[in-house]
Parts: C-alpha cells; structure tokens; sequence
C-alpha cells in the first residue's frame, strides 16, 4: 500500500493545481445544464482522455522527452493522468456541450485561451518542466482540436446513434 500511494506522486510540487482544476472541472460538467446527453459525454470523455494520454504522456513525455511532470519524471503519478486525460476530456465535453454553429469561433478562442493558460500554469506552479518545448506551440494543436476533430467527432457520434 505505501509503494502505491508513493506512485501517486501526491508530494510533487504544484499537483495541487491539476487537482484544483479537475475537480471544479468536473463538478461544472455534472451541474451544467445538458445540451449533450450522457452517451455523448461519455465517449467524448473516454476518446478524448485516451488520444491526450497516447499523445501527451506516450510521445510528448517518453519518446520526444520535451517536459516532464510531477516529481519523478519517468514516472507516471495521479497528476499526469488528471493533466492529460481528465482535464482535456472535460474542457472537451464542456466545449461541445456549449458549442453553437454560428459562434463556433468565439467558443474555439476561449477553449484555446483555457487550454493554453491551464498548460501555462502548470509551468508555474512548477508541476510541469519544459525540456526544449514551448507552451505557445500548444496553440496550434489546441485551434485544431477545439475547431476541427471535436466538432467532427461529435458529428460522427450523432450519425452513429
């Protein structure tokens, strides 16, 4: 048991910001009024922590090395898989919970706004270490997510229910 809670890596520095976000994330995810219904959440929760943790912790941290999290960065703690698989699940779902057509672009500024300023603070609080990458070139990969693959992976659910 003392060998579990040590991987936890609850005495990393900062991971109280991550813990912080993900559970008011969460808690505005179960009190929001519903435009999604729970099929919808459900797997854009599930698709969406999967890709992040295949990309973020899989490529970004092991093959590429260009950050690291918590306190011992070759290994995985709870703050690595609240920072990439249920915060960008729940900005994810939130998002698309409150997307309308006609101001798409407004919501996929905000969204690439929250997702950059969440990944910067998790630089300041110290619980991630950059190695040569640059918060900034996160944008990019947010603008993509929140104006091209969500929208098209909700359509695609809804096509196939």
């Amino acid at each position: 048991m003392e060998k579990f809670i040590q991987n936890l890596d609850l005495s990393a520095k900062g991971i109280w910001f991550p813990i912080t976000l993900c559970i008011i994330a969460l808690i505005y995810i179960l009190f929001m009024p519903k435009r999604l219904n729970w099929k919808e959440i459900y797997l854009t929760f599930g698709t969406i922590g999967y890709v992040a943790l295949i990309i973020d912790m899989f490529f970004m941290l092991n093959y590429f090395d260009v950050f690291d999290l918590g306190r011992e960065p070759k290994q995985e703690g709870i703050g690595d898989l609240i920072s990439y698989g249920i915060i960008p699940s729940c900005y994810a779902v939130i998002f698309l919970n409150h997307l309308k057509q006609e101001k798409k672009w407004i919501y996929v500024t905000l969204f690439t706004l929250l997702s950059f300023l969440s990944e910067w603070m998790l630089v300041q609080v110290g619980y991630m270490k950059l190695k040569g990458w640059h918060t900034w070139w996160s944008i990019p990969v947010f603008i993509i997510v929140f104006a091209f693959w969500l929208p098209w992976h909700l359509r695609l659910i809804r096509r196939e229910s």
